[in-house]
């Protein structure tokens, strides 16, 4: 595997949120989410950790049952089994990192 340019990779739907897979091996899966104002990804669990990164944007990470408000360079970690999702205040681009893959 080699380089990805992760702008070049962000695109938006008015329609929902898009999430592309960068990469995925059987120990890592890391994925590309570009949400538009007021887009969220709702709360869910699995089993692996999750690393989300905020490429650009602003908006806010749910974690368990805290609520953070993220801006680029602001990271979020997601132990096994916790609850965690996202929403967009404006146009926001996140890479997350899940380790294992599912």
């Amino acid at each position: 595997m080699g380089k990805i340019n992760v702008k070049e990779q962000i695109e938006f739907s008015k329609e929902k949120y898009v999430s592309k897979i960068l990469f995925d091996s059987d120990k890592a899966r890391v994925v590309l989410f570009c949400l538009e104002k007021g887009q969220e990804v709702p709360l869910h669990t699995v089993k692996p950790q999750v690393i989300m990164l905020v490429i650009s944007g602003k908006g806010s990470f749910t974690v368990g049952d805290k609520i953070y408000k993220v801006k680029p360079d602001s990271v979020a970690i997601c132990e096994s089994m916790e609850a965690h999702g996202m929403k967009a205040d404006e146009q926001m681009v996140v890479l997350a990192s899940i380790v294992p893959r599912p």
